[in-house]
């Protein structure tokens, strides 16, 4: 893949060089820049090994994923046939791009995609100019109101899967989730949904599947950050962001639920940041996760130990989406 691993290259030993291109390969896809080669790790550097045309790309479940996919998606974006987020899965929307390319390229129309039509692909797209993305004419907003659907409200893990234990007691699951709750019963939407309503185990698979078989316009997922340094501190969110990709809409709700959040819990801004993380890669409808924030600073931790904090937390990020729904600029100028 490119990445020097200093002079003994291939060695079989996992050392410092090979820890900076593990670090550098993360970086580059938009996930936890660790130096860990866990499973999403393992299965992001699978997916950059598939070249386009080395294998047959149909729409199958689960989806085709993988590099090939993200060359596909790149180049229908260039020629103006929308495939949706440039998210390396092969989803019904890439599909129906791929179909109207066949047919305005005068091949057969079955959404079927081998080397032949990665050769006329990129044949169309080396005349276009490369901007890898279809611009967006809303800036950054829903063309009609945001509320009049559904929002999905994701409480990050549960079950075994606790997340970070607080110094005090607290864990982040239970923190997630009471946040949720109380989000779910003030957010003025015409449905609210949540990944999960009790402390159980969901899969990021299943939570993306939830929302994108809901119909809803937006995910919100809800973390808390931990961080080996207890000076760290602060509010985060993400939206987003791969290959020169991003989405428009959830760039701009982060920025609105990254303003909302910090200053109505008097939290240091972090700032709002492009990322490939599970639930905003595999949904394909817009998506923030926001680490409200640090458990692991003790100033932070007063902060959540409030018993009034969940509904504080909630009262902030709704407020945040109704001035986001207002398309009031002025909420976010800094």
């Amino acid at each position: 893949m490119g990445y020097d691993l200093g002079a003994r290259d291939i060695d079989g030993v996992f050392r410092e060089m090979t820890e900076r291109a593990v670090r550098s390969f993360q970086q580059r896809v938009g996930i936890l820049s660790d130096g860990v080669v866990g499973p999403i790790t393992w299965r992001e550097l699978v997916e950059a090994g598939y070249r386009p045309g080395g294998r047959l790309l149909y729409l199958r479940q689960p989806p085709f994923r993988g590099a090939d996919v993200v060359e596909l998606q790149r180049m229908l974006n260039d020629l103006g046939f929308d495939p949706g987020a440039v998210n390396g899965l092969l989803d019904a929307r890439t599909t129906r791009a791929v179909r109207e390319f066949q047919k305005n390229a005068g091949l057969q129309p079955d959404g079927v995609v081998d080397a032949g039509v990665f050769k006329v692909l990129g044949t169309y797209a080396a005349q276009t100019s490369g901007t890898h993305q279809i611009p967006d004419k809303n800036d950054g907003y829903f063309t009609g109101d945001l509320f009049e659907g559904a929002i999905v409200i994701d409480a990050a893990h549960g079950g075994r899967e606790s997340g970070f234990l607080a110094p005090n007691g607290v864990r982040e699951c239970d923190l997630n989730l009471a946040v949720a709750q109380a989000l779910s019963e003030i957010l003025p939407a015409r449905e609210v949904l949540l990944t999960r309503e009790e402390d159980e185990e969901i899969s990021p698979a299943d939570r993306a599947f939830l929302a994108n078989s809901s119909g809803a316009k937006m995910v919100i997922s809800l973390h808390h950050a931990a961080h080996v340094y207890p000076e760290a501190r602060g509010t985060a969110s993400f939206y987003f962001e791969r290959h020169g990709y991003r989405s428009h809409r959830g760039r701009m709700a982060a920025a609105y639920v990254q303003r909302g959040v910090s200053r109505a819990l008097g939290t240091f801004d972090i700032g709002e940041f492009g990322r490939s993380y599970d639930i905003l890669r595999e949904t394909n409808i817009p998506a923030v996760m926001v680490e409200l924030l640090h458990l692991t600073n003790p100033e932070d931790l007063a902060v959540a130990s409030d018993p009034y904090y969940p509904t504080a937390a909630a009262e902030a990020i709704a407020g945040a989406l109704e001035q986001y729904a207002g398309r009031d600029k002025h909420f976010i100028a800094v």
